[in-house]
């Protein structure tokens, strides 16, 4: 359904996300190009990606994260300098590898496991170490969620 969803795409989901606490999937892929300009010039838009900053390699490197869905569900994310990821859920036996890297300062992760294939797509807060994620389950938005930067 969203295999082909574009990077501003996925912007427009975060702010969705963030500033209205749902996301609106369809309108955001049916929507024409000067709709999607009206939503990226729009005061609240521009108010909110100024409240956003570029992730960076040292920060992500070697780290450790919380992820917790709006569903409650909770997973622990290990990102290591190789670029290598690993989530694990907490109430799930498999976990999920695969490779993170930023691009456009927005951290990407393709993940696998032997049945499913995630992506998780974020864009870091200026402030404080919680940050936005979209999630994308073999290509279908699964929702949204929040990583916690663990040390």
């Amino acid at each position: 359904m969203f295999g082909d969803i574009t990077e501003t795409d996925k912007l427009i989901l975060l702010y969705q996300l963030e500033t209205h606490g749902r996301m609106y999937p369809e309108g955001v892929v049916a929507s024409s190009d000067e709709q999607t300009r009206f939503i990226l010039t729009s005061g609240e838009f521009v108010l909110w990606q100024a409240s956003k900053r570029d992730f960076c390699y040292p920060e992500i490197a070697d780290s450790h994260w919380l992820e917790t869905t709006y569903r409650g569900q909770i997973a622990k994310l290990d990102c290591l300098q190789s670029h290598d990821a690993v989530l694990c859920p907490l109430t799930f036996s498999s976990s999920y590898n695969g490779q993170w890297h930023i691009h456009n300062g927005l951290l990407r992760m393709n993940l696998t496991s032997p049945r499913h294939q995630l992506e998780l797509f974020s864009i870091a807060n200026i402030q404080g170490n919680i940050h936005p994620l979209i999630l994308f389950k073999d290509k279908v938005l699964q929702g949204g969620a929040n990583i916690t930067l663990m040390g």
